[in-house]
């Protein structure tokens, strides 16, 4: 196929024009919860997951407006996409999980005392909302409007998705003021990692349910770790979440590209 200037245009630029109007848009919605609604100035995470929420709605909007499809993978493409291609992300999850457990419920649990499970389930909302608003965003409307242009390019749509997936973290440079910028940079490149691994996920098993999955256990795994860490800090000891985080998208990343490899050979193959 020849890949012309022409094509790439046209394959690139709406995605990113959605993709620009989504981190504006969000910012905005935002930022009006918290100027019009005082008590959310003291309730950050639900502001959030209501933030989430009324994008959700917006986005089914953009998806009746592009006809755009999903759970056409079923129940196999499911299974296939959390239990095999996600498998090292649902078992780093399980285990930060249990680790975080016996952690902070073994008696390290001055921070949040008393109110720990209600913190713990009201994180559990936000992620599950973060999960769908963005796979929906970007795995299903911006890949969707890439392939429609032509569905050949499947490499190009996974990596060009994995990278608007990193730009949309380009606001935690902006909000993000306790993280430092060492993390806010890591943060960005993992989520291009992740971002074309869901990709990928997405595309061989056409199964949007898998990676929101995948999306809410890894967003979960990394908030039982921010809770471990601050509590170690609390008791004298420390806590490095990227000891763990890398190698698993490492993993994700092999299968990926594995997974993109043995497509390409079997196209030449036909």
């Amino acid at each position: 196929m020849k890949f012309d200037k022409t094509i790439l245009n046209k394959v690139m630029i709406l995605p990113l024009g959605l993709v620009i109007l989504f981190i504006v848009y969000r910012t905005l919605v935002f930022s009006v919860i918290m100027n019009c609604i005082p008590i959310m100035q003291e309730h950050y995470i639900i502001a959030e997951t209501i933030r989430n929420c009324i994008d959700i709605m917006t986005i089914v909007v953009l998806m009746f407006i592009f006809k755009v499809k999903t759970g056409r993978g079923g129940v196999k493409g499911y299974l296939k996409g959390v239990g095999i291609y996600g498998l090292p992300v649902l078992m780093f999850t399980l285990f930060e999980i249990g680790n975080s457990t016996l952690w902070i419920f073994g008696g390290h649990v001055g921070l949040y005392g008393s109110g720990l499970i209600g913190y713990i389930v009201v994180n559990v909302l936000l992620y599950i909302t973060v999960g769908i608003e963005e796979e929906l965003m970007f795995r299903s409307v911006v890949t969707e409007c890439v392939l429609r242009k032509n569905s050949n390019i499947i490499v190009f749509a996974s990596v060009y998705s994995g990278l608007l997936f990193g730009l949309a973290h380009i606001t935690n440079f902006i909000f993000d003021a306790d993280m430092t910028m060492f993390n806010k940079w890591c943060t960005m490149i993992m989520a291009c990692v992740f971002g074309f691994t869901l990709a990928v996920i997405f595309l061989r098993t056409k199964s949007i349910g898998a990676v929101i999955t995948l999306h809410f256990l890894w967003d979960f795994a990394d908030f039982m770790n921010h809770m471990m860490i601050v509590e170690r800090y609390r008791y004298g000891g420390s806590y490095n979440a990227l000891a763990l985080q890398i190698p698993v998208l490492i993993v994700m990343l092999v299968i990926a590209v594995f997974c993109m490899y043995k497509r390409q050979m079997r196209l030449q193959s036909v």
